[in-house]
């Protein structure tokens, strides 16, 4: 190989290399399967919509919204409130008992320096209810939600739906273990 072309592949391979090392948040994206968003010291990461069983919701059907949250400062948070235009409401909701039913809540606490629906977070049974679809909402398209937090602020994130059976759905949430005393 002649000179020129082993500066063009040292050039090419520093070009990548650079590439890759983009901002922080565009880092921060890669290997999730939602949207990611920050507002104040609150994180949220990997917001969707679980995939409909028929390809879409139909007008009046409810889905539920799977998501992470984390707290970067030294003082609690909590989620208020969830609203979007594609729907009548949006619920907080908590599995307490791990017996498969979610109970409406009236928030969502978010700890310092903590996380919310993460493994070895503080509780990984919340979640959302989209209440009321008011119309068809496709699977790969996207649902505007707008989260009210307490202390952060707001922030409005454009939720995947997700498609179903491909591959790409997590596995269900587990409850907390227990340890007796």
């Amino acid at each position: 190989m002649d000179r020129i072309g082993t500066l063009g592949i040292a050039a090419a391979s520093v070009a990548a290399v650079l590439a890759s090392c983009g901002e922080p948040q565009q880092e921060l994206k890669s290997g999730t399967m939602g949207t990611n968003a920050q507002v104040g010291d609150v994180v949220l990461r990997n917001v969707f919509v679980r995939a409909p069983e028929d390809h879409s919701y139909q007008p009046g059907d409810d889905a539920v919204v799977q998501l992470a949250m984390f707290s970067r400062s030294d003082r609690p948070d909590a989620l208020l409130g969830v609203r979007t235009s594609d729907a009548d409401e949006v619920q907080l909701r908590s599995d307490r008992d791990c017996d498969g039913t979610s109970e409406t809540v009236p928030r969502i606490p978010v700890p310092a320096e903590g996380a919310v629906g993460e493994p070895g977070s503080v509780d990984l049974t919340y979640h959302l209810r989209v209440v009321d679809f008011s119309d068809e909402v496709l699977a790969g398209t996207t649902v505007p939600l707008t989260f009210i937090f307490e202390n952060a602020g707001e922030t409005t994130v454009e939720a995947m739906v997700e498609a179903g059976g491909d591959g790409d759905v997590p596995p269900p949430t587990r409850c907390p273990t227990t340890t007796g005393s």
